[in-house]
């Protein structure tokens, strides 16, 4: 009888509902269980897709289970670490949009939060509100003036609000090398992040850096924040995009997470590729090559019209008689040039049968008179 009583509770112990401990690791998200909404889907390639060709829209990717944060009898905030691997392709090379978040929030959902530089956590009205306990680390290609943003290529740290309190351009560190190397975000490569915060030291660490090279020793950013105001006891760990203007495609390749102890390292050879970017057509080629062949064409037909025009204008008709003394004949072409086109100016005299002009050869320089003789029509 004692040996059922004791089965029993613990079946019921363990029917009971118990938040997840925060330990999961996706190389790929081919059979992923995400709780997805807006425009964020799952490719059947296993890449986590935030954002696609709709402008002004909204995207949320969370772990579907609440993870429990916080000590039940301190208060504070336990130790958590996660890495990913993500890649922004835009549209149009060198125009980002707004770029996307890893946000561990109270809720999956956000009514009323506004897309574009929103992210879709926000809003007008509660942008910066304690109430919202949104930790959220923004990877932003855009340069937003009234939020104090660093430049239209950085890594920001936001706790409520979308002023970051700790930013950076987007960059890495090569280990034994110093100096930070710049990193374009919407280069179209893919990198990885790694977002760590020391429960203890109550520190926050973000690591940034291309997928070929292994986490560096110094953090892109480092800060000393205490969760335990912002975090509930449990909460929803994920991604938070939106698009703008410019089209941009915010993709997902891999993502581990963990509670106490650091996340899993992620199989790099199992995730999935990243689709082929469609070459945009050249503006020179589509449009400035024909219209640059055109103009050449054109010219090269006028050109000829000129050349025929010009030797059908000096074409003589020699007769037998002017062909026996053709060693001592003139070329229209020569008497022409050397009265000038037979010009009114150059006119010496005129009589019964044409006019008289003066003229100098071109060759000798030599004076002559030309008399044309007009042809009678009958």
């Amino acid at each position: 009888m004692l040996f059922v009583i004791v089965l029993a509770v613990s079946l019921l112990a363990n029917a009971a509902p118990t938040h997840e401990t925060g330990n999961f690791t996706y190389n790929g998200f081919r059979s992923a269980n995400l709780s997805l909404n807006g425009i964020a889907a799952l490719t059947g390639h296993g890449l986590l897709k935030l954002t696609n060709g709709t402008k002004q829209g909204k995207s949320y990717a969370f772990y579907p289970d609440p993870i429990t944060f916080k000590n039940s009898s301190s208060g504070a905030v336990h130790s958590f670490s996660t890495t990913f691997v993500f890649a922004i392709i835009p549209v149009y090379p060198g125009l980002g949009s707004p770029g996307f978040t890893f946000v561990i929030a109270p809720r999956r959902e956000f009514p009323g939060a506004q897309p574009s530089y929103y992210f879709g956590l926000f809003n007008e009205t509660n942008d910066g509100n304690s109430s919202n306990h949104i930790f959220a680390v923004e990877f932003d290609t855009i340069k937003n003036i009234e939020v104090r943003d660093t430049n239209d290529n950085h890594v920001g740290i936001d706790v409520n609000g979308l002023v970051s309190v700790s930013s950076s351009p987007a960059g890495f560190t090569e280990n034994n090398i110093q100096g930070l190397r710049n990193l374009s975000l919407i280069s179209g490569k893919a990198m990885q992040v790694w977002v760590d915060y020391d429960g203890v030291q109550k520190q926050i660490r973000v690591t940034l850096a291309p997928v070929t090279v292994d986490k560096p020793d110094t953090p892109l950013l480092s800060l000393p924040f205490n969760l335990s105001p912002i975090f509930k006891e449990t909460m929803y760990v994920g991604f938070s995009s939106s698009s703008g203007a410019f089209l941009t495609y915010h993709y997902i390749l891999g993502w581990s997470f963990k509670v106490n102890g650091p996340a899993h390292r992620l199989d790099l050879s199992q995730l999935p590729r990243l689709p082929h970017k469609k070459k945009q057509k050249s503006v020179f080629l589509t449009t400035g090559l024909p219209f640059i062949c055109l103009f050449f064409l054109s010219i090269l037909v006028f050109a000829m019209a000129y050349v025929i025009r010009k030797r059908r204008k000096f074409a003589e008709v020699l007769e037998d008689w002017e062909r026996a003394y053709g060693l001592h004949r003139f070329k229209y072409k020569d008497l022409y040039v050397a009265t000038k086109g037979f010009r009114d100016q150059e006119l010496l005299g005129a009589g019964g049968f044409g006019r008289v002009y003066r003229g100098v050869l071109p060759t000798s320089k030599a004076e002559i008179a030309v008399k044309r003789v007009l042809t009678p029509k009958f």
